[in-house]
Order: C-alpha cells, then sequence, then structure tokens
C-alpha cells in the first residue's frame, strides 16, 4: 500500500522535480514488499538449528575457486527416502573436487548444514538480512561423493561453459600476469571468483570497485560498438541492396543490436547492474529506431520495473543499490555540480583549434571530476553502512583511469562477443585487453597505497541517511530557495562525524569479541589501546581479517599500545598474527619462554616495530590510560608445568575499584598457581579460564575470586560443548552473571571506576539464571 501511494503520488505531480524518484521509490517499496514473498522459506521443524541431512534441489548457480566449489541449491526437499517436502535455498561448499556441476541440474546430497546467522561484533560486515530476503536459510558442505546428479544440464548451458571455458584459457595464454587474466575474465565472462582478496582490497580502496561488476560501464560500450558496427554493414549492404538505401541505418542497426546486449548479459552471469543496464540500453537503442529521444530516468524507472518483476530480491543487492544511485548522480548531481563550478564551459564560436583543443579537453578533465564527485559523494552512507570507509582517493584515480576502463571494458565486451564468433579473431582482442588490465591493476595499488586514500567512517544510521539524501535532492533538484535545502547534507554529515566524539568515553572499556572457538578482548581507556588474543580455526575463516580488524576501524583505533598473545595456540594466535598486520602496535608481550615456536615467531614478523617483551610473574605493571595491567602468570617455577594452556599470560586489569581478570586457558594447576601468589582476590568481572571448560574454573579458584560477572569466550556448536554445563552451574551458583559471547555477540565492558555497565551486541535472551546483580543491557545489532 505504502509503494502504491507513493507511485499515485508520484504521478499525479508528474510535472515536478524528484517525480521520477517517487516512482523509484515505489518501484523499491514495492520490490521489498515482493522480497518478503519470495523470500518465504519452509524448512521442518527438525531442521531448525541445521544438522546433517537428504536434500534434493535444483542447482541455481555454482563458483568454482582454486581448491574449492560453491553452489547455491534451490532446495525442494529434505531426507531421506521420499523425504518433506520444503523451500529454501543453502550455499553449500564440496568437499573434495566435484564432477561438472552446470546451474539447472537436479541433485542430491548428503549435507552439513548451519543456520545463517547475523553478525555478532561491531563494524562485522553483516550481510544475512540480505541473504534471508533472497530465501538463503543455511550454509553447509557435503562430500562430493555423496552427491547424485539426477538431471542433465540443458544443453545450451553446456555450450555456455563450455564457450567461457575456451575464453579462459586463450585469456591466460597471452596474458602477462594471472592477476591481468582474472581480472579481464571477470569483466568479460563475470567470473568473479577468480580474483584475488588482495587486489579487491585494492580496487575498493582506490575507490576503482566499480569496475569489477559487469554494469552500464561495460553494457554500453558493448551496445555502442554494436551499433556501430551493425551500422557500417548496413550501410555496406545498402550499397548492394537498393531497398536499404531507403531506410536510416542506425534505425536498422538499434534494434538489431539488442540481442547481442542481452547475449552479453547472459554470458556473463545475469549480474542485476548489467540486466539494469541493458535494459536502459535497450530502452535506449529501441528509440533511435523510432527517432524518439530516451530520457535517462525514465529508462532507469523501467529499469527498475522489470527487475522488481523478475528479482524482487535484487531490491536488496548492493552492487545493484550502488549501481542505480551511480546512474542517479551521473544524471541529476553532476550537472548540478559542473555549474557550481566558477569555469565557464568552452565557447562553441572558438575558431582557434588548439583553444578549442585545450577547452575541450579540460572540460573533459571537469566533468569527469564532477561525476566522481557526484558518484562518491551520493553513495557515501551506503559505503560507509557497508564497508566502514569511503575512499577519497576515487576523486583522483576515476579521472586518471576512466580513459583506461572505458578502453579495457571495450576490450572485454568485444573480446567477448568476437570469441563466441571466431577465437582466432579474438586474439587481438584478449592480448589488448590483458595488456590494459594489467596496467589498471598497476595504477589501481599505485592509488590505494597513497597516503589518506580512505576515510574510516562509521555507519550512519536512519536519521543521518535521511538527512543527507533529502540535502542531495534538494540541491540537485531544487531552485531558488529550496537549494538552501542542500544544507541538509553536512548537517548528516556531521551528525555522523561529531555526535560520537562529543559522547563522554567511560574511564575503561573492554570488549570480548565473539570470535567463534577462540578468544579476543579489546582494551581502551584514555585513548590508549590493547588487544589480547584474536582467535583463529586452522584453514578457517580469519578472525582477525573478519572480526578483530573491522571493530578496530568501526571503533577509531587505528594503532595498538600493547598487543598480548596469551599463549601460542592457533585459536588465540592466527587471527591476531593477521590483525597485527593491518593494524601496528608499540608494544607485543609474549609468555615466557615462548617466542620459538613457529606462530610466535609469525607473530613477532607480522608486528613489525614493535618492542617485544617476555612477561611473567613478577613483570612491571604497565598503564593503559587510565587503567593498571598486572602481570600474575605465567608463574617463575614453570618448568614442571606440562600444558602449554598453564603457562598463559594471566593479568588482572584495575580501575579504581573495578578489577577484570583475563587468565587465558590456564587450567587446574595454572589456578593452583595463581592462588599460592597470593596476589588474587575477589574480582569485578572474569573470562573464563579456557572457554568454560571442566578442566578450570575449580571451586577453589572460583571461591577466592567470586565474580559478579562471568564471560564464556565460545563458538556457536563447538565440538568441545563448552561451556561445560557443569562449570556454567557452578557460576551461577555463587550468583555470578553469566554471559557468552556465541548467544550474546560481542560482549562490552564499561567501567567509571566505581561500577561496571555491561551490553551484548544481540539480544540478551532469556536465561534461568538468577537476576543479574547489575543492570545488563542489551544493545540490539542495527
Amino acid at each position: 500500500m505504502a509503494a502504491a501511494a507513493v507511485g499515485v503520488a508520484a504521478l499525479v505531480l508528474a510535472r515536478l522535480p524528484g517525480a521520477h524518484l517517487g516512482v523509484l521509490v515505489a518501484l523499491g517499496l514495492t520490490g521489498a514488499g515482493l522480497a518478503s514473498l519470495q523470500a518465504g522459506v519452509q524448512v521442518p521443524p527438525a531442521l531448525r538449528e541445521g544438522g546433517t541431512t537428504a536434500l534434493e534441489g535444483e542447482v541455481e548457480r555454482v563458483e568454482r575457486f582454486e581448491d574449492a566449489t560453491r553452489i547455491l541449491m534451490a532446495v525442494a526437499r529434505v531426507g531421506r527416502g521420499e523425504g518433506t517436502p520444503a523451500r529454501f535455498h543453502a550455499s553449500l561448499y564440496a568437499q573434495g573436487q566435484p564432477p561438472e556441476l552446470l546451474p539447472g541440474q537436479r541433485l542430491r546430497v548428503e549435507a552439513k548444514l548451519k543456520p545463517l546467522e547475523p553478525a555478532l561484533n561491531p563494524g562485522e560486515k553483516d550481510f544475512s538480512a540480505t541473504r534471508r530476503r533472497q530465501g538463503l536459510a543455511f550454509t553447509g558442505g557435503f562430500p562430493s561423493a555423496s552427491m547424485l546428479v539426477l538431471s542433465p544440464p540443458a544443453p545450451w548451458r553446456q555450450y555456455l561453459v563450455r564457450t567461457q571455458e575456451g575464453l579462459s584459457e586463450a585469456v591466460r595464454a597471452v596474458a602477462p600476469s594471472p592477476e591481468a587474466a582474472a581480472l579481464f575474465l571477470t569483466l568479460a565472462a563475470g567470473q568473479r571468483a577468480a580474483l584475488d582478496d588482495s587486489l579487491e582490497e585494492d580496487f575498493s580502496r582506490s575507490g576503482l570497485a566499480h569496475v569489477l561488476s559487469v554494469s552500464g560501464l561495460h553494457v554500453a560500450a558493448l551496445a555502442l560498438m554494436t551499433l556501430a558496427l551493425l551500422r557500417k554493414l548496413f550501410v555496406l549492404a545498402g550499397s548492394y541492396l537498393r531497398g536499404l538505401r531507403r531506410v536510416d541505418a542506425r534505425r536498422l542497426a538499434a534494434p538489431a543490436s539488442v540481442p547481442f546486449v542481452w547475449a552479453y548479459v547472459v554470458f556473463t552471469g545475469n549480474q542485476p547492474p548489467a540486466v539494469r543496464s541493458a535494459v536502459m540500453a535497450t530502452v535506449v537503442l529501441l528509440g533511435l529506431a523510432l527517432w524518439r529521444r530516451a530520457d535517462g530516468l525514465n529508462c532507469l524507472a523501467a529499469a527498475a520495473a522489470l527487475l522488481v518483476v523478475w528479482v524482487p530480491s535484487s531490491v536488496a543487492d548492493l552492487s545493484l543499490q550502488l549501481s542505480f544511485l551511480a546512474v542517479f548522480s551521473l544524471l541529476l548531481l553532476t550537472p548540478a555540480l559542473r555549474e557550481a563550478l566558477p569555469v565557464p564551459p568552452p565557447d562553441p564560436g572558438e575558431s582557434h583549434r588548439l583553444k578549442r583543443l585545450l577547452a575541450s579537453t579540460r572540460e573533459t578533465v571537469l566533468e569527469t571530476f564532477c561525476a566522481s564527485v557526484a558518484v562518491t559523494g551520493a553513495s557515501i552512507p551506503l559505503v560507509a553502512g557497508t564497508f566502514g570507509r569511503a575512499s577519497l582517493a576515487g576523486l583522483v584515480s576515476n579521472i586518471v583511469c576512466m580513459p583506461l576502463c572505458g578502453m579495457l571494458t571495450g576490450f572485454a565486451a568485444g573480446g567477448a562477443a568476437l570469441y563466441v564468433v571466431s577465437p582466432v579473431l579474438a586474439t587481438p582482442l584478449l592480448w589488448g585487453g590483458a595488456w590494459a588490465s594489467q596496467v589498471l591493476i598497476w595504477l589501481t595499488r599505485f592509488f590505494a597505497h597513497v597516503p589518506l586514500a580512505t576515510m574510516d567512517l562509521p555507519s550512519f544510521g536512519t536519521t543521518a541517511s535521511l538527512l543527507y539524501g533529502a540535502g542531495l535532492a534538494c540541491w540537485a533538484l531544487g531552485e531558488r530557495r529550496w537549494r538552501l535545502g542542500g544544507l541538509l547534507t553536512p548537517l548528516g554529515l556531521a551528525l555522523v562525524l561529531l555526535v560520537p566524539r562529543l559522547t563522554p568515553e567511560p574511564g575503561l572499556r573492554i570488549t570480548f569479541l565473539s570470535v567463534g572457538q577462540g578468544d579476543s578482548v579489546v582494551l581502551s581507556s584514555g585513548g590508549h589501546h590493547a588487544l589480547v588474543d584474536g582467535g583463529g580455526v586452522p584453514g578457517g575463516a580469519d578472525p582477525g581479517l573478519r572480526v578483530v580488524v573491522p571493530f578496530l576501524r568501526a571503533s577509531g583505533i587505528e594503532k595498538l599500545d600493547l598487543a598480548v598473545l596469551s599463549h601460542p595456540h592457533p585459536d588465540h594466535a592466527l587471527g591476531l598474527i593477521s590483525a597485527l598486520e593491518q593494524v601496528p602496535t608499540a608494544r607485543l608481550w609474549l609468555a615466557a619462554d615462548s617466542t620459538q615456536g613457529a606462530l610466535s615467531r609469525k607473530l613477532v614478523a607480522s608486528a613489525k616495530g614493535a618492542q617485544v617483551e617476555e612477561v611473567q610473574l613478577g613483570h612491571p605493571s604497565y598503564v593503559l590510560g587510565e587503567a593498571t595491567l598486572e602481570v600474575l602468570g605465567p608463574p617463575q617455577d614453570r618448568e614442571l608445568m606440562e600444558g602449554v594452556n598453564d603457562k598463559s599470560v594471566v593479568f588482572l586489569v584495575r580501575h579504581g575499584d573495578v578489577t577484570v581478570l583475563l587468565p587465558g586457558d590456564v587450567e587446574e594447576e595454572g589456578e593452583a598457581a595463581l592462588l599460592e601468589s597470593g596476589r588474587l582476590g575477589p574480582v569485578t568481572v572474569l573470562k573464563a579460564a579456557h572457554h568454560g571448560s571442566r578442566t578450570s574454573s575449580t571451586p577453589e579458584f572460583l571461591e577466592r575470586l567470586r565474580p559478579r560477572y562471568v564471560v564464556f569466550c565460545v563458538g556457536r556448536r563447538n565440538r568441545y560443548g563448552f561451556p561445560h554445563p557443569e562449570v556454567e552451574a557452578r557460576y551461577r551458583s555463587l550468583g555470578t552473571e553469566c554471559l557468552r559471547t556465541d548467544t550474546h555477540g560481542a560482549i562490552t565492558l564499561e567501567s567509571d571506576g566505581r561500577d561496571v555497565r555491561l551490553s551484548t551486541f544481540l539480544p540478551v535472551e532469556a536465561s534461568p539464571s538468577p537476576a543479574p546483580v547489575a543492570p545488563v543491557v542489551s544493545h540490539h545489532h542495527p
């Protein structure tokens, strides 16, 4: 109903500025409503929490990596035998090398499923809402040996895959580097999975990330090239056929170009931005055939209407949202920006050739700069909310690289099209495109690493986003006094940048990050910061890059005063290694006698320039802002200790009357050594030793500490069963409030030196624990 109301209003006010915007908002709301219907899933109750089961359904997408294959499966039945009807999508990794799979085939596999989960930490990328709108309910994996193919692929899909594979081999044969080949194939065949993560990061930092998606630039290049080529062919044919001479060649070439445009879109995987651009190109080409001039905003509205009907969930697709924003800003903001510049446009009556050339070149540079500013400025709220930063380098990199990008898209679109006709004739275009890709990579890396290439930005939120967008709309569409509404844009930006700075900081803030089955703790006090451990799983996702570094950036932490590895085990060290490669630290603490292990050596190498110290009981206390860190372990007489866990770095954080104990993974022997030191008494907050294992948290240890709060750093459904139920019950029997990173997400402690306030990133779930002794405030994920 809301969409219909907006649409009616837009039609009634069709002659007013912004009517197109109203239509597009209506289409977006309609798409969101239809997407909720499209995303409706039917999951058998027994499968709600995941588990191992048989799945039967149709393959919708196949992505091949160097060492893995991932499929998106539309599940229709669940369970063995006849099974139970179901309706949901699952993203599955094949374990081992599966036989060739193509979209459209029907499969039966024995898969281990894990429910889709939201982000658990501030700053962590969260695509769960978008995925749920697309009907994706589970991720998981299956052994390739369990896969049973129930139907053959369609012949046209087999032809398409063979052609793409042949194109890949031809490009790699002439490319100067694997990276250049991967970039060119991304543009020519939509094979983005071949791109290296570091290269994607460089494109993002340099402001050239839009080059990596098959979008308006690529489709427009193909449309123009095809139009020009077919026009020449019709002119040539007209010299032999009299009937063609009476018709303008362009009116024949324009509609004839449409099938080539859509063939390229299908060839590159039907990416939503490419579909949007293909619809717009189709409207323009058909307009040329009818001697009608297409309006850019009408073309955009037509593209939105088709996508809403065809794939409603595409309204939540980030690349499509950025694509629409880019076109909007080019059509509306760029002319307004150019008009605001105090540089007159070229004089059409200028007769001097050199002056005319210089004026034309200057105008091209200015228009490119205005376009770059418009696209970057319009997308800031969306980019900041997704990636936590905006690219400043993009304002210059787009001016320098856009001519090369235009040439590269011509090579990519033309090379792919010509390869289908004749692989031999396509070779020069493939060679030129591969070398153009290499030059673009060199430029991208340069701009990605210049000083101030990016600016970290927090999420805008609803209020700031509305103010920012309304200001841009008023300035681009308004006249006279209405343009004063453009002041809302800097107001929205100020709300984002200044309000957090005006909020008083607590004397001490400690955040226990949710990094799966592992530890990672960030301490901040008086503008000084420390990081203890970083989580990690051998061969698994890197929590350092996925969780720790995004959290530090979202918190405005650009460097650390202290980094601590409690002990050299992967679930504490791997994420810390990758985090310190991105965020420098002045000082690094390691447990005494632990520096010679492989993990410790890697950590020391990653902490370039840090002062490395081996610490043990008796090491001088460290002052972090208003807090003091007192080292309590490992003990000096540890030679008889067998386990690495008991030799963990243990320290007590003291802030006024508030005390927080971080005991690493000490077990019974290590806890006994801490008690013997005579330096422990009741504490305010305790991080449970060894993730709540029954080998730790002995009754004697807890009786001495009697913590008001305990935090269990554990992974969801971890295979160890941590925290063990009897250990959690032991804490509760003391009246201790129990918090867990697997169910609460990141847990943040704030201290004023007299009392503490704990908050959780996810809502606090009901539990049988007694009433907390102090309020626990739950923060919902935004």
